[in-house]
């Protein structure tokens, strides 16, 4: 009995070894192809080889291109402080090729809202920022720049000369230069004049977009500028005393975006044929020639009245536009406007600003609402001088008004305080518009808005009042979809 049970015993020993032998290597024969087999290591090596493969760089392996595309997404700043990684992001950064933003947020800002140059005088300032500047541009040793914008108070001529030398060597594709006055409120005065050399303008071949504030450039300049300077399809101008007439025009002409603050300029003509967007802030005379793709026009300051009293003779380009804006605040309308208004049949999405002094102000809205029997949305924007008097035409009182249906369905009222005269424009559009879908009302100052002052007034007692009226407003109607930040 006990040779039999030790003749067993031996036969399944010599089972289990062989059952032993195939699996492990049928194991070896699988970990034969892979590629990572730390787990085989002892735990206390397993532990230290994973830590080193969790610590090892292999970004730094990547090539020098690559890396400076990277570091080219980032701000300056942001790339300057990978100098400290190690011996090879040291130099990288000086190879930046991206956007360079020189602004100050402390002192730039809405009508300059005076967060503060702290304790430091202005002229400290000014050399500190300056000495920025010059500092890194001498630092950067890339061959060409998507883009430079420079923003502060400055009053260095030859500083900002060497500047847009350097934007025109390192061939810069976009060009902002903002010289606003910083601590003087009285009217902006462009102590810069813009490349007085107009042979110069050649070098630009690279720009793809222009914008200059309080910067003096002629009408003249800027004509040579654009046909010298083939890609350029973004053009701005603001605060440019010498400029008092400008005429943009050319069959190669690539520019797409023409924005015009200038209170001085007295005539415009524009023949642009790849022009899509025009904004205007002025008193001038405005002249459309050749403008097949203009959709989207915004106009400001008196130039409004002259539009008002020309409706009839600008049908031709009102009937193209997709997106119309309109600052009617110190505007006189004529009473005959709902009758000249041509049929904007082409129109998605119509901005107005008015002065609600007098309930009658809304009748040029009503007006153009009735005009536009494709509108999606409409923005009305609301600037207070002096309180309603309550005692003019309303919308229903106007017997061409009264009788219409509107096909706007998005309503969006920015600056809402809860007038009288508020409150029956917002029900009449209920009324009126059948595919009104949904209504925004914003007690907002619209200036506020995007601006430091902003936070302030959500803030205040007179914003929250406000809201109280919106929110009232809005349960009187709960069929209707009224949004109210």
């Amino acid at each position: 009995m006990k040779n039999c049970q030790g003749v067993m015993s031996s036969e399944c020993r010599e089972i289990a070894r062989n059952s032993k032998s195939k699996l492990l290597r049928s194991e070896v024969e699988t970990l034969s192809h892979c590629t990572d087999t730390t787990w085989l290591l002892p735990c206390n090596k397993r532990k230290r080889r994973e830590d080193y493969t969790c610590l090892y760089d292999r970004i730094s392996e990547l090539p020098d291109d690559i890396l400076v595309t990277v570091l080219s997404r980032l701000t300056i700043k942001e790339a300057a402080r990978t100098s400290i990684l190690s011996s090879r992001w040291r130099y990288l950064w000086k190879w930046f090729n991206g956007c360079l933003n020189f602004d100050n947020p402390l002192t730039m800002g809405d009508y300059n809202w005076t967060l503060g140059l702290g304790s430091q005088p202005l002229d400290v300032e000014r050399h500190k920022f300056v000495s920025w500047v010059n500092q890194v541009l001498r630092s950067l040793q890339c061959h060409s720049l998507e883009g430079l914008r420079i923003c502060f108070d400055v009053a260095s001529n030859g500083d900002i000369h060497n500047w847009i030398n350097f934007a025109v060597e390192k061939k810069v594709q976009k060009l902002d230069l903002d010289f606003s006055r910083v601590q003087d409120f009285s009217w902006p005065v462009a102590e810069y004049t813009f490349s007085p050399h107009l042979d110069s303008y050649s070098s630009f071949s690279s720009l793809t977009a222009l914008s200059l504030n309080t910067v003096a450039v002629t009408g003249e300049a800027l004509e040579h500028l654009l046909s010298c300077c083939h890609f350029l399809e973004v053009l701005t101008v603001i605060h440019s005393p010498c400029l008092t007439s400008l005429k943009v025009s050319g069959p190669s002409l690539r520019l797409k975006y023409l924005k015009l603050h200038l209170v001085l300029l007295q005539y415009v003509e524009i023949d642009a044929p790849n022009i899509i967007s025009f904004e205007y802030s002025g008193s001038g005379i405005v002249f459309f020639r050749d403008v097949p793709n203009l959709t989207e026009v915004s106009f400001d300051g008196f130039v409004c009245t002259y539009i008002m009293h020309k409706l009839r003779q600008l049908s031709t380009i009102l009937l193209q536009l997709h997106t119309l804006k309109l600052n009617l605040a110190f505007v006189s309308v004529p009473e005959a406007v709902p009758y000249d208004l041509p049929e904007l049949c082409n129109l998605k999405h119509l901005e107005m600003e008015i002065n609600l002094f007098d309930d009658d102000r809304l009748l040029p809205c009503a007006a153009f609402l009735r005009a536009c029997p494709s509108l999606y949305k409409f923005t009305l924007k609301l600037f207070r001088v002096h309180p309603s008097s309550g005692t003019a035409r309303t919308v229903k009182d106007h017997p061409y008004l009264s009788v219409c249906e509107l096909s706007v369905r998005v309503v969006e009222l920015v600056g809402f305080e809860g007038q009288r005269a508020e409150t029956e424009f917002v029900m009449y559009l209920i009324e009126k518009a059948k595919l009104l879908e949904k209504i925004i009302i914003d007690p907002c100052i619209p200036k506020y808005l995007g601006t430091p002052k902003e936070l302030l007034y959500r803030d205040s007692e007179e914003y929250h009042s406000a809201r109280k009226h919106a929110i009232e407003l809005g349960a009187r109607f709960p069929l209707w979809d009224f949004v109210i930040p």
